[in-house]
């Protein structure tokens, strides 16, 4: 096959699941397709995301395993302090879509809520696309539109849905030969929440001295009243942690009941406290031991707040971090205008703590790992690169057909592949000689979208000509819809229904009464 790769990547994203409802789920019976699956593989149950909890802050640090202290993500926005001007939401969401393979782009229309169930459409070239690029990505976007905006309810509908899916995915792959990575990205928290106008609470306890606020950052104009301002949040509102950089190697929070300092010295941190030991680390046997960041997921990863302390120093460093960062755990949410029923915005294990599944030869150094930074998953497997995974050229084809009816209607097709999404083709039917060049412009999991520009002779006139075809893929079955545009005006020049039999031969039916064959290589 063309672009063949070996060794294979299959990589799942189930958007918004925590490792806790993900267990509860597989444990109810309710994933037996990835229970099954995975038994043979190897589940961590503690992954932890990064904070603050969304795509937008993992999605574009996985592939080069950066954690949150670089990146341009640190939240929907940021201020920009060299331009003294503010970034927008839109260019966040931007800057995380450019990360997504150009054919899994896509993704996103399946995750308005309610087309999750259309799903099923793109699975079923799996397996070819598995063969043409050797590392797929499938984005599960749904379950967090549906969390935040319907509710668990539905959000669980589509986590059963997605395992149904993929168990009747993995019947058709062999297993043997491919590397399944499940992750779900981020958790979502829900409950009875009281919603937190952080905006309104900043501006009240900040007043001028706010530059801008986008959460979870807050600029100031004068920085060097960081702490009286991080103290005075958390003790004039319902805010639950204010954060800053006392300087490179140390980090204070204060929270409405006492201090949290954080050091950092040679790649290890402490955590010391004044007051309550509000996220009872002391109190699970913590005694101020130098830990690495790994070391405090493993002594953490039951606690409520699993590396919490870690995840936000690391943030805190990144230049485009607020002077403050704020925290809102749950039961209480942060507002937004969408009036959110559920969310993953704070600290806590179900916001942040997921579940990684691996099943495959290149992964099984990773089955003793009970615990994972989610940013270091991809970079833990030396096998698995995204670079240089688009083919040489596209297939080369030749097909022939005739008229099933007895009438004189025969014609070839010529397809050669120059280079990969470019095509040179030559057509002959009905003493109509036509020739193009086409390029792909646009391609999902499911479609492709050809368009080009060419000649055409029917033996008296040398016509230009330019063209667009739709290319439907559905497993085995393709179907081509296509036209051209003339001095002679637009027309109908392509409708027809492939059968795949094989990597090489397929049969064409040209809608309504032209039957033939193709032979690719």
């Amino acid at each position: 096959m063309i672009g063949e790769t070996s060794p294979k990547f299959l990589i799942f994203h189930l958007d918004a699941v925590s490792s806790r409802d993900f267990f509860q789920y597989m444990e109810d019976g309710d994933l037996p397709n990835l229970k099954a699956v995975f038994e043979n593989g190897h589940i961590i149950h503690y992954g932890l995301s990064l904070f603050p909890g969304g795509t937008e802050t993992i999605y574009p640090r996985l592939k080069k395993g950066l954690d949150n202290s670089t990146g341009d993500s640190v939240g929907w926005g940021y201020y920009d302090r060299n331009k003294e001007r503010i970034v927008p939401t839109y260019k966040t969401w931007f800057y995380m879509f450019s990360h997504i393979p150009r054919r899994a782009r896509d993704c996103f229309i399946y995750g308005i809520p309610g087309l999750d169930t259309f799903m099923f459409l793109p699975l079923l070239n799996v397996p070819e696309l598995l063969e043409t690029y050797g590392v797929v990505e499938i984005i599960w976007f749904a379950t967090d539109a549906l969390g935040h905006i319907m509710g668990q309810k539905l959000r669980n509908a589509s986590i059963y849905r997605f395992d149904r899916y993929f168990g009747n995915l993995v019947k058709r792959l062999n297993l043997n030969e491919v590397n399944l990575i499940v992750y779900c990205d981020h958790g979502m928290s829900f409950g009875d929440f009281t919603v937190i106008n952080q905006g309104k609470e900043i501006k009240r306890r900040v007043g001028n001295n706010l530059q801008a606020f986008l959460h979870p950052n807050l600029y100031l104009k004068n920085p060097d009243t960081k702490d009286k301002v991080a103290r005075d949040i958390v003790l004039g509102s319902e805010i639950d942690f204010a954060f800053y950089l006392n300087d490179l190697h140390q980090m204070i929070g204060y929270f409405d009941q006492g201090k949290v300092i954080f050091e950092e010295k040679e790649g290890k941190f402490r955590y010391l406290l004044e007051g309550m030991d509000v996220f009872s680390y002391y109190n699970a046997g913590y005694n101020g031991e130098w830990l690495t960041a790994l070391d405090w997921l493993a002594y953490t990863e039951e606690s409520r707040f699993p590396a919490a302390l870690p995840n936000l120093y690391n943030l805190l460093l990144n230049e485009r971090a607020g002077d403050i960062v704020i925290v809102i755990n749950p039961p209480k949410i942060p507002y937004t205008s969408l009036h959110y029923m559920a969310n993953h915005a704070g600290v806590t294990d179900t916001d942040l703590m997921v579940p990684i599944l691996l099943r495959g030869p290149q992964l099984e150094h990773l089955y003793d790992r009970e615990e994972m930074w989610l940013h270091n998953l991809f970079t833990a497997i030396p096998e698995l690169s995204f670079e240089n995974l688009e083919p040489a050229r596209e297939k080369n084809f030749f097909s022939f057909w005739g008229n099933g009816y007895g009438e004189h209607n025969s014609g070839f097709e010529l397809s050669l592949s120059p280079a990969y999404r470019w095509n040179f083709g030559f057509h002959y039917s009905d003493d109509v000689y036509r020739s193009w060049l086409e390029y792909d412009l646009y391609s999902s999991y499911l479609i492709r979208l050809w368009t080009g520009a060419g000649l055409q002779y029917n033996g008296q006139n040398l016509d230009a000509l330019v063209q667009a075809r739709l290319q439907i893929d559905l497993g085995k079955i393709q179907f081509n819809y296509g036209g051209q545009y003339s001095r002679e005006g637009w027309g109908i020049n392509t409708k027809e229904l492939v059968y795949q039999i094989n990597d090489k031969l397929a049969l064409e039916w040209l809608i309504p009464n032209g039957f033939g064959m193709s032979i690719s290589w």
